[in-house]
């Protein structure tokens, strides 16, 4: 298809439902980072949520218990990075991205067994999600959903958070120098635990957000390289809550526009990840 052929309405659409679980998993990535913590297991957060929230709502036909089934599922994750982080001084880089690969596997493992769709001609695929358990589309004729306002609310949080609650001070110190967090009071275990548990959180909704917005079912390429981009959008964005709402666009913008260029000039999907390391270089 030309992408000249293709409405404006509908590639603006795009564009910010593609940002929508980006800005989410990034906001994510923004407060780990600032806690002086590198979470490498988005991805897996995302498959994990993406994978509770979908049995909740096909189960419940509801979204909104579904949102609580994903948050949940990536707290569950990213708190066993940070139980052996906190326990046995584990690296919580090494957990998190082998954790990733393990949630890979296990989606694909359920896609093949008990979420496969029975109508799906043997693909690995899950069923499709019900109509009532699809997140509301805000604007008409296209797949954009709640879920970018819920990220836009998220991140006002995050600044506010980060900005005037006590809390954000405490990241930020843990995170620039530890032993002035030491000597404030702060405990740094403390600060470990609540920062994983919101990164693996807020990954876990904007795997929900990807399965039941623009997807409609759980596939094996759900994540689509998500969790690693939200490292580069977080840095992109300077760690600034605001500013992961503008990075997150721009890098939207080279997935929607990575798959008109592949389509219109035959190049390899490789082409949108290239582009993406050199915004981040």
């Amino acid at each position: 298809m030309d992408a000249s052929s293709i409405s404006p309405t509908l590639l603006i659409a795009s564009l910010i439902v593609a940002s929508t679980p980006i800005m989410l998993a990034a906001i994510g990535e923004l407060v780990v980072e600032r806690a002086g913590v590198l979470n490498l297991g988005v991805e897996g957060m995302m498959i994990t949520g993406a994978i509770c929230g979908f049995i909740v709502a096909y189960e419940t036909g509801s979204p909104t218990y579904g949102v609580i089934a994903s948050i949940l599922g990536g707290m569950f994750y990213a708190s066993i990075a940070a139980f052996l982080r906190i326990r046995y001084q584990v690296n919580e880089i090494l957990v998190t991205l082998m954790l990733t690969y393990v949630a890979v596997l296990f989606l694909s493992a359920m896609l093949q067994g008990p979420l496969r769709n029975p109508a799906g001609f043997n693909f690995p695929e899950s069923r499709i999600f019900h109509d009532s358990a699809m997140l509301p589309i805000i604007w008409e004729g296209t797949r954009l959903h709640i879920g970018f306002i819920i990220a836009i609310i998220i991140s006002l949080v995050a600044w506010f958070g980060i900005k005037k609650h006590m809390f954000g001070m405490q990241i930020k110190i843990t995170g620039s120098a530890p032993r002035a967090a030491k000597f404030a009071g702060f405990n740094d275990n403390k600060t470990v635990l609540y920062s994983l548990l919101i990164s693996g959180g807020l990954a876990g909704l904007a795997g929900f957000f990807e399965a039941s917005g623009p997807a409609g079912q759980l596939t094996p390429g759900l994540p689509q390289f998500y969790g690693f981009t939200a490292i580069i959008v977080a840095f992109l964005a300077r760690l600034h809550p605001i500013g992961i709402l503008f990075s997150s666009l721009l890098i939207a913008l080279s997935y929607v526009g990575g798959e008109e260029v592949q389509i219109e000039y035959n190049l390899p999907s490789s082409i949108t990840q290239i582009f993406q390391g050199m915004l981040l270089f």
